[in-house]
């Protein structure tokens, strides 16, 4: 095995799943979302820790093809959460994932695949009430409820959603006037007679701040399953009671002595101010180490910190070690699994982006590697 790896604390995920639970309480499923290989932790080890958990009782995926995949684990309902096209519809019935509908004319393919091939199609109907990215307008979720129960010999009606925009924000404005809205649809639903089984809207920020409002039958959380808040106004307020569960890790492969003023990596960025000791590590923008870091960037050594000097390039990156005892061998933290030290929000920040993104970046390439507590 290389190396360079993400290694996935699973005690720290399940910690993390718990303190989801203990804000929405008992009655709300709990829906974990596992896109994007599980926002970059290996969806199998991910999956597999939630499963045995047994405190969900459904996934969530961008994709098919993530739906296919995560299907071979589980026969819990997987829903899909972006839009499909009508050619999708058969992988979909194969691989009994639940629909996320926008649209009559999808819904009525869908409804048209289902009875070619025998089956019946599960979907949740999303409901725009101010995202503005997909969905059906509020006052038109109620007719398009109806025209999903006429099709009930091919179409389940499985759920009514929702999407925030802002519950990542202390300025509960929008988020409230967008639950206030979604609350409305629900109410009108009943009030028409139409049984929809589970109801649901809330991700990490409507969890962290509104959890009980906002739960309703069911809550996708995402990021703060994986220890970090949405944002950095939540990460303050919220951050001490997650924990980070993915640390990116490597070995010093080779250390040499450099001179003060000589430049180290590509372009010479760097000049040492001092006779330093380098460390070559196994890393670079090919794993996911955004070369944006150039410059900004530090790693863990024996609990140390140490900068990141000279360009960072695709599969190596050199560390100022000064004059201390590091030997070819050590382990290099880049991410570490705690809140207090270098974790994906300290790297998001020097770079202008979100935890996500640094997440879900490190590449294929890298193992995933599960770590027993």
């Amino acid at each position: 095995m290389r190396p360079t790896r993400a290694e996935i604390h699973v005690e720290n995920f399940l910690h993390n799943l718990r303190c989801v639970r203990s804000k929405i309480g008992e009655r709300a499923q709990i829906m974990p979302i596992v896109k994007a290989n599980a926002y970059g932790h290996g969806l199998e080890i991910i999956a597999r820790a939630a499963l045995e958990s047994q405190q969900i009782g459904y996934f969530g995926v961008a994709t098919e093809e993530e739906g296919a995949r995560l299907r071979r684990l589980t026969l819990l309902p997987i829903l899909v959460l972006t839009g499909v096209l009508p050619d999708e519809a058969d992988v979909f019935l194969r691989h009994q994932l639940d629909f996320t509908i926008t649209d009559r004319e999808t819904l009525h393919a869908i409804a048209s695949r289902a009875r070619a091939t025998g089956a019946r199609a599960r979907v949740h109907l999303k409901v725009d009430t101010g995202m503005r990215r997909m969905g059906v307008e509020p006052e038109d979720a109620i007719p398009f409820l109806r025209e999903i129960v006429s099709l009930h010999e091919s179409i389940e009606l499985v759920g009514l959603a929702t999407h925030f925009a802002t519950s990542d924000e202390l300025d509960q404005t929008f988020f409230r006037r967008q639950l206030g809205a979604f609350d409305t649809v629900v109410r009108e639903a009943k009030g028409a007679g139409i049984s929809i089984p589970l109801v649901h809207a809330a991700n990490s920020g409507a969890i962290l701040q509104l959890p009980k409002e906002s739960a309703f039958d069911m809550v996708r959380p995402g990021i703060m399953l994986y220890g970090y808040a949405p944002s950095l106004e939540l990460q303050e307020k919220f951050g001490a009671e997650l924990q980070p569960a993915l640390g990116l890790v490597s070995t010093v492969v080779f250390k040499k002595r450099v001179k003060a003023g000589e430049g180290v990596s590509y372009n010479l960025r760097w000049h040492a101010s001092r006779n330093t000791q380098i460390a070559t590590v196994p890393i670079g923008y090919g794993d996911g180490y955004p070369r944006l870091l150039t410059g900004r960037a530090e790693a863990m050594i024996h609990g140390k910190r140490y900068p990141v000097v000279g360009t960072i390039c695709m599969d190596q990156v050199m560390i100022d070690v000064g004059d201390d005892d590091v030997k070819t061998g050590d382990i290099v933290y880049f991410i570490t699994p705690t809140r207090d030290a270098t974790n994906a929000w300290t790297l998001a920040r020097e770079i202008g982006t979100i935890p996500y993104e640094i997440l879900t970046g490190i590449a294929a390439r890298v193992p995933r590697v599960e770590v027993n507590p």
